[in-house]
């Protein structure tokens, strides 16, 4: 056991140290002053990580490992198999209007069937900014594109899983929730979440007229799913299962506390996860299906609206949870949470998808449009990152994976082992 720890490390050192080179050579030839500042601030983080890593190492070669005496069970602690699945995750679209329905959907297309040969998708995954102000004219351009795409390539509403934004929630509805109040007239609690302190004039929040700040989402959702997706935050962990392919994928909202005052209050409600998981333990059917999560804002960010409490992933990689997808930060990214340390035990692995649509003043330098087409196949994921540099252009396949020493990056990852 101490061996496979020790060889774990090792890899996860090399694979650090590889991305350290990529990071400190993308530094070297970006001149935009955010963009170094951003790296720098990756480069430290990683620098860090491999350092723990080196520590960690040094402690096994030098201490004989423990080994421990009860292997505790999961969820998943059965081999998952899943059949060919192919799973379309789209990011961050930003859809304008209608004519970016019809071309985006003819582009994704055609590279879909010529590119990629994929003539069938067994589920659609939007992780959030379906639209960029939540305004009915762009979720009428969404369910375009959607119908198009289900269309062709013969998805059910069941197969559409959907997660909101930070661009999903309405801004004018936000600001109407507030009410401006003479301090001194004013007689309620001043809790710091529901109130904004102007000295003199305080803003006071209404909540439920601030639930209203999806409600335009909630259409759109309604049009899709056929369903109505609930206000209420702590009903917004929906269940989604596919029990021929053997899935069941949880879509979470990371953006129910955000609003024109709190841009970079991201995070996962409590009572969502809790019924969410109480919905699962009570299912049987549910507890050997591969478990993937949903929801839109990173993790890990050198900005500040990232999920910042991350607690709610202990208790997803307990629940025998082994796949989250994202987006928010406009590129391709993955990484690994891992709950346990020895290399068999629980873990997440993260996927994260860059941009489909975003306009070209918000496009992360280096990283153009992007898509992701997962393959699932028995117990092993492969990730297909797509790019488009031109607006008008063709997709094309996007070779950012680095393989090691001397190897080639590819335009897709392997991730083998599910359980």
């Amino acid at each position: 056991m101490a061996e496979d720890i020790l060889k774990q490390l090792q890899d996860n050192r090399e694979l650090l140290q590889n991305k350290l080179v990529f990071l400190q050579r993308d530094k070297i030839i970006k001149v935009d002053a955010g963009t170094r500042f951003q790296l720098e601030q990756e480069i430290k983080e990683v620098q860090t990580q491999i350092q723990e890593i080196t520590r960690e190492i040094e402690n096994l070669q030098t201490k004989p490992a423990i080994a421990p005496t009860l292997t505790p069970t999961s969820p998943s602690s059965s081999k998952i198999s899943i059949p060919l699945t192919q799973i379309l995750h789209l990011s961050d679209l930003h859809f304008g209007n209608t004519d970016d329905a019809y071309n985006w959907y003819d582009t994704l297309a055609q590279d879909l069937r010529y590119e990629l040969g994929c003539d069938k998708l067994n589920a659609l995954i939007l992780s959030g900014d379906i639209a960029n102000k939540s305004i009915q004219e762009e979720y009428i351009a969404a369910k375009q594109f959607i119908d198009d795409l289900t269309g062709e390539f013969q998805l059910t509403p069941k197969q559409i899983i959907i997660a909101p934004g930070n661009h999903d929630l309405n801004w004018q509805f936000s600001g109407s929730s507030y009410t401006s109040k003479q301090r001194k007239d004013y007689t309620g609690y001043l809790d710091e979440n529901h109130i904004i302190d102007k000295g003199e004039i305080i803003e006071v929040l209404d909540s439920e007229q601030y639930e209203q700040r999806f409600t335009y989402f909630s259409y759109f959702y309604q049009e899709v799913k056929g369903e109505n997706y609930p206000l209420e935050y702590d009903k917004q962990g929906i269940l989604n299962y596919l029990p021929e392919q053997n899935l069941l994928i949880l879509s979470l909202n990371s953006a129910w506390q955000l609003d024109h005052h709190y841009r970079t209050r991201a995070g996962i409600h409590p009572r969502a996860i809790s019924n969410a998981l109480k919905t699962i333990r009570q299912n049987p059917a549910y507890q050997n299906c591969l478990k993937i999560a949903v929801w839109h804002h990173p993790l890990n960010s050198p900005y500040e609206d990232r999920i910042k409490d991350t607690g709610f992933m202990e208790r997803l990689a307990q629940a025998g949870f082994r796949v989250a997808l994202h987006g928010h930060i406009h590129k391709a990214e993955n990484s690994l949470y891992r709950y346990d340390l020895n290399t068999t035990g629980r873990k997440l692995y993260i996927v994260c998808a860059g941009t489909f649509g975003a306009p070209i003043r918000e496009w992360v330098l280096g990283y153009p449009l992007q898509y992701n087409l997962l393959k699932l196949q028995d117990n092993k994921l492969t990730v297909q990152t797509r790019r488009r540099e031109e607006l008008n252009g063709a997709w094309k396949p996007d070779a950012r994976w680095l393989m090691g020493t001397g190897q080639n990056p590819l335009p897709y990852y392997e991730i083998v082992d599910l359980t």
